[in-house]
């Protein structure tokens, strides 16, 4: 059969995503110049706003809106490509943003936003648009059929979400027919085979919420799935992301993976196992609170691009158990990470830059494409699933652990000691092991190859990631440090802004 010029087009974007030396194109994608002042509310030495968060929303919505497919289902952001290539890629692009607007909807704000070319966006269009493209099989936006280890069984989690997060807006909007084309495309995720690790709890994702919404579920194969996953704790709130012999220890998929799924499971389906899930999640942030400071936090493991999401198991604690962690201090978690992150770059043309501060291949794994690092707005999901009236967006914002006196903290069962610099606002962990090992940079072979098979070929620095003996927020991973804020002042007043 002959190649057709759509094939040819895929072909040549894969083969340039995976170029290291051709990867952005931000000024041919026309996305909006002004924008980038939406920004301006983090880049002051004052903590955001709730308006500066409306802001940057806003700012996220521009991104995907420029990106955005003809149908809706997918958007094609420039970057690196990943090696589940540019159709997945190009999903990612709607599934790791949905849930941001679904979250903006499930606090009762408007659906109608306005974007700063002057157009009118409704997110609820948007997002019934996008699904609906997606999961019909006659569409030319269709997401494929989900297969073994497919990469769309992680999208579907965050789908899923999404629908549950709007059922009563979105959801019920929709007749018998579509629910039924949107559930077939989901239920697809059972039966299949999957990693051993935290892949479990999409499964279980997936299947809570058809439940919760009436749908055709799997509910043996959510329960096996769920059993697996808790298979993978290991005490005092942690777990390690699979049980082989080769798997690397604790890592932040602890915050961003297991606990944040683990919380919205929790509300999806509450009869599930709510006592394991709050005791383990609320050990967890025992430790987990001390981690987050205004000079960083101490990044390590993989997938460092979905940093920001760190602040997510306080905002989730702080709604649940506030005499255990304040809302005020989960504020300052979210405030100080977004702000540190802006204020050195890592956000630029409507996307989370792919690396720490900027793009870098010798952080990024084979499976992140341009959109994958859109994880990092699991905080903001977690944060606007909440009112504008809720406490965490009235109260006034208190300070962290390390604000207020130095600290050194086991940290369950992962060997690691987190001590924590009041002087400085530092915070490291320290592992207990013996490595320093540099970061290795990705080698001229590698980005050819790369580039002429359109499989990336990332250095995997597993070494650099798990096993050196300190994690530092001042140098992560070990790299040149990072500037520093200037000097915190020396009362809370002068530090804190009581504008919610």
């Amino acid at each position: 059969m002959a190649a057709t010029g759509s094939d040819i087009r895929e072909v040549i974007a894969r083969k340039l995503s995976a170029c290291w030396g051709l990867r952005h194109f931000p000024l041919l994608r026309r996305f909006p110049v002004t924008a980038e002042a939406r920004l301006s509310g983090f880049r002051t030495d004052r903590p955001p706003t709730r308006q500066a968060y409306a802001e940057l929303f806003h700012y996220f919505m521009a991104g995907h809106a420029t990106h955005r497919s003809r149908l809706g289902a997918l958007a094609d952001y420039p970057g690196m490509g990943s090696y589940n290539g540019p159709a997945m890629d190009r999903l990612e692009g709607f599934s790791r943003i949905a849930p941001l607007a679904g979250a903006w909807l499930y606090g009762n704000r408007p659906a109608r936003i306005t974007l700063d070319d002057g157009k009118s966006l409704d997110l609820l269009d948007l997002l019934k648009a996008g699904i609906l493209a997606g999961t019909d099989p006659a569409s030319k936006e269709y997401w494929g059929n989900i297969q073994h280890w497919g990469q769309a069984i992680v999208e579907a989690a965050d789908l899923a979400l999404t629908l549950w997060l709007t059922r009563h807006r979105l959801w019920n909007s929709l007749s018998a027919e579509q629910r039924s084309q949107v559930a077939n495309w989901l239920i697809q995720v059972n039966g299949k085979r999957i990693p051993d690790n935290n892949w479990h709890l999409f499964v279980v994702q997936v299947n809570a919420v058809l439940s919760a919404l009436g749908e055709a579920h799997d509910a043996a194969g959510l329960e096996s799935h769920y059993q697996r996953a808790k298979t993978f704790y290991r005490g005092d709130g942690w777990f390690q992301d699979g049980d082989r012999a080769d798997t690397p220890g604790f890592d932040y998929y602890n915050a961003w993976g297991f606990h944040y799924q683990l919380q919205w499971i929790n509300r999806i389906q509450p009869k599930l196992d709510p006592d394991f899930i709050t005791t383990a999640f609320m050990d967890f942030v025992a430790s987990y609170r001390y981690f987050i400071g205004p000079q960083g936090f101490p990044v390590m493991g993989r997938s460092a691009c979905y940093r920001m999401a760190a602040p997510a198991p306080l905002i989730f604690a702080q709604a649940d158990f506030p005499d255990r962690v304040k809302p005020g201090e989960a504020r300052r978690a979210l405030d100080v990470t977004w702000q540190y992150f802006i204020r050195r770059g890592a956000v630029a043309h409507g996307n989370v830059k792919q690396g720490y501060l900027e793009a870098d291949p010798r952080l990024l794994e084979n499976y992140s494409g341009p959109a994958s690092c859109l994880w990092s707005l699991r905080s903001l999901v977690a944060a606007f699933a909440l009112s504008d009236d809720h406490p965490f967006w009235t109260c006034r914002p208190e300070l962290l652990p390390v604000e207020k006196a130095d600290f050194s903290i086991p940290v369950g069962p992962t060997g690691w000691t987190v001590v924590g610099s009041h002087a400085t606002h530092a915070i490291a962990l320290l592992t207990g092991h013996g490595n320093n090992q540099p970061l290795q940079d990705q080698t001229a072979f590698d980005r050819l190859a790369g580039m002429l098979t359109g499989n990336p070929r990332r250095p995997a620095n597993t070494l650099a990631k798990y096993y050196r003996s300190c994690y530092d927020s001042a140098t992560p991973y070990g790299m040149t440090a990072v500037s520093a804020d200037p000097p915190p002042p020396t009362t809370p007043d002068q530090h804190i802004d009581a504008a919610p």
